[in-house]
Formats: C-alpha cells, structure tokens, sequence
C-alpha cells in the first residue's frame, strides 16, 4: 500500500530517495553463525536492502516477544500518567536531551533538505520519553566501569519515572534496550561486511555506544481526512534504528516516484533503517531513507525506536572504498558527537526553556 504526496516534491528530497515499492525481510537466524560464509551472505542481503531502500524488516532477531510486548505495554503505562507526572521528567531539565517530551515538543530535520523544502507543523503530534546509553543498560559492562568523558554533552543520567509511580518500568525498559544494544553490535558487524571491511571494524567504536532509545505516543488524528504528521517527514542522526511497533500501521517510506510506501506492522518482526552517519561512512551508497508517521488509524499508536550510533568521539569518514574520481566524498570527517547534538539541539522546540506548546502563541 502507498500514499501519494499530494504536492510536487521539492529537488532536494530526492537527495537520498530510491526506486522501491515494498520493503524486503531479512532472516537473522545465521547473524551469528560460525562459518563466515553464511555472514557474507547475510551481508550482501543487507547490502541489497540498504542500497535498495534503506529500510528492512527482520525476524530472528532474537528478542523475545514477550520482552518487545513487555516494553510496549510499559509505554502505554507511562504515557498514561498524568501529564504533570510526566513533566516532572521533562527533557528540557536535561543537559543531554533525556526524559519526557510532550505534544508538539518535537521538529522533524534531515541533512540533505532545505527548511523550506517541506511544511513545517508546529511540532510532532507525538509524545516521547528519551533514555541514553547508562551503563546498567550494556551487557558488557560491570560494576567497576565507567563512563567516559562527556565531551560533547550526550552522556549521563537518565530522567525516570518515580519506581512508586510505576512499578518495574525502569528494570522492562533497560532489559529491552540491553538486548537492542547487542543486536546493534552484532548488526554492525554485518555492516562492515556489507561496506568491504573486516567484519571487526566497528568494534573498536563500540565502546560506549551513542545510543539513545524512546517510547512514542502518537494519539489519532484530530481531523478526519487531513495529515497532520505525528512525525514529519525527516531522516535519523545516527548508524542505524531498530523499531518496534505496535499493531497500528502508520510509518511511511518515501520512494523515488513520491509516493509514502506504508511499512505495516508485521508479527515477530523489528524494523530496522540506515541512518545519515552509516550512509555517510558508505558516502550514501546506503540510503539514509526519508520517512514520517502519519497515524490516520482512529487508534493510539505506540513505537519504541533505538537509535544506535558509535562512540561518540568517534570520527565518522567517508571509506575510500566507497569512493571513486566520479564519486567523491559526500562530507568532510567529523565527530558523531558534535553531528548528534547540533542534530537534537535543533529538533526540540522548547528545549531549556519552556515547554514546547505552553507558549503565548500555542
């Protein structure tokens, strides 16, 4: 199923947009398999997928649904709190953009697209509550570990909800994101397969990963028959995202042809799509897809993306693999931190100050 943009698409949207009207499975089940023949075969699969579309489902993945269930149903707990609750968390509290953000807290962006190249709402018809990378949530690490500096303010304490409040949201949430996290790890290993590297190169960058995840509330509509986005049109920061959606369908991906390609809930499935700074190692040969919510389903929708990035002091380079005298580099070097947090400081509305929507104009 797809949807049509109903005015003509910008020049610069079609930056990072392919030709493509479903998205591919991916069978993970040999993702850790010992013959590295069965790896490299995965890998050009996913080579195919990333090139192609940029988006994939996969299933195997080795997260339990009852634990993808748990974590989805921990959401809905949270988002029904009261919201002078929920604000006690509120992001804008966080030098690290971590906690609750609420209705309209959140603008949509994407490196390749002019401000003017899309309508700009308000703000996201979504709520959200943010946790980073702590520690508790790394299987491999231990009491004895540290995090390290904070060089470019990302790293930190979570905001939580009080335990009283609601009971076992913190052990769910950090259970689910510990077992994303080694399925990102493992995934990157895929990816540097897929990108001609030895199947180690990421893990040096690996340490203390600039991951981030979220719980989203999308309510429905308000107004029968008109899109308002419950996220606008926009690319992710990071290497990659892993989501889990509930059963409502309303992430769309946007195609060549400009049309909305809906990426439908599918049983035992994450998605998963390539992010700008995994595009940009690949020098966009892997597609950093656009894509948005739009929930016109009548119901409330809940999502819990992870966002997986490298070491923030990591520096994120084009690889000369993937570049030739007709194809050069797409950007300069840079560091994943300083590109995440000029990313987020500029899709929060609010942030620091007052909440998003309480505003004398809201």
């Amino acid at each position: 199923m797809s949807y049509t943009i109903t005015k003509p698409t910008e020049p610069s949207l079609h930056l990072q947009r392919v030709d493509f009207e479903s998205i591919p499975i991916i069978d993970l089940s040999k993702l850790h398999d010992a013959t590295f023949q069965e790896r490299q075969k995965l890998a050009q699969e996913v080579d195919r997928a990333c090139t192609q579309v940029g988006f994939f489902y996969i299933k195997n993945h080795g997260i339990s649904e009852d634990l993808i269930n748990g974590v989805q149903e921990a959401a809905r707990r949270f988002f029904s709190l009261p919201e002078e609750e929920k604000m006690k968390i509120y992001l804008g509290n966080s030098k690290n953009f971590r906690g609750y953000s609420p209705l309209y807290g959140e603008k949509s962006s994407n490196p390749d697209l002019e401000e003017e190249a899309l309508d700009k709402p308000p703000g996201a018809l979504s709520e959200a509550f943010d946790i980073g990378y702590e520690l508790s949530g790394d299987m491999q690490k231990g009491p004895d570990d540290r995090l390290p500096p904070d060089t470019f303010g990302l790293l930190g304490e979570n905001q939580w909800p009080e335990e009283s409040i609601i009971p076992g949201f913190r052990a769910t949430y950090l259970q689910y994101f510990a077992e994303a996290l080694e399925l990102s790890r493992a995934l990157m290993r895929i990816f540097a397969l897929a990108l001609g590297q030895k199947e180690d190169f990421f893990d040096s960058m690996m340490r203390f990963p600039g991951v981030t995840s979220r719980m989203l509330h999308y309510p429905p509509q308000p107004v029968q028959g008109e899109e308002i986005p419950g996220l606008a049109a926009h690319t992710d920061y990071e290497c990659f995202t892993i989501l889990a959606q509930d059963s409502v369908a309303a992430l769309q991906v946007l195609n060549n042809k400009g049309e909305w390609i809906l990426a439908p809930p599918m049983a035992g499935t994450l998605i998963v799509n390539i992010s700008d700074t995994l595009s940009f190692w690949s020098n966009k040969r892997f597609k950093s897809t656009i894509h948005r919510v739009a929930n016109l389903s009548g119901e409330e929708r809940y999502s819990i993306p992870l966002f997986f990035g490298v070491d923030y002091d990591s520096t994120i380079s084009v690889l000369e693999n993937q570049v030739s005298e007709d194809n050069p580099p797409c950007k300069q070097p840079f560091k994943a931190g300083e590109y995440v947090r000029w990313k987020l400081s500029k899709a929060y509305i609010g942030y620091g100050g007052e909440p998003a929507g309480k505003g004398k104009n809201a």
